[in-house]
């Protein structure tokens, strides 16, 4: 295996176990989900952008969406009024780990890109270097 391939490897990895660290710390740090007295969702759920299902307590009840889902827009006034400030907090935190898996995925990609272009002028500058070492060699001589 050729020096380049080693030094991307083993770049390229410890950038992808940041962004697994990220990524595992972020989920844990959610406490409840979007929908009042539900619980923290799996991270593949919030990944896909899967609906949470509505606990039957709040169907019994018949309450408008409004009164319980974290998800629908409203001030900050009627977050406290219906007591959904950790859920709506747990709604933004679950919008920060879908842009933080989208962004380690970008970082990445720059990253192989700009490795290469790297990796290619340092070889071409090395190269020039060495002809221009051979070719004073001659001039002395």
């Amino acid at each position: 295996m050729k020096l380049r391939t080693k030094a991307w490897l083993v770049s390229q990895g410890l950038l992808i176990i940041t962004a697994c660290i990220i990524q595992f710390t972020f989920h844990r740090e959610i406490k409840v989900g979007p929908l009042l007295k539900t619980n923290t969702r799996d991270y593949w759920d919030i990944i896909n952008k899967v609906e949470p299902q509505v606990p039957q307590f709040l169907i019994d009840l018949k309450l408008s969406p409004e009164l319980y889902d974290a998800r629908l827009p409203m001030t900050s006034d009627q977050v406290l009024a219906r007591n959904l400030v950790a859920h709506r907090r747990a709604v933004r935190q679950e919008d920060g780990l879908r842009t933080a898996l989208i962004g380690s995925a970008v970082v990445n990609i720059l990253y192989f890109i700009g490795f290469h272009f790297l990796y290619f002028y340092i070889r071409r500058t090395w190269q020039r270097g060495a002809r221009v070492t051979i070719v004073s060699k001659k001039v002395d001589i």
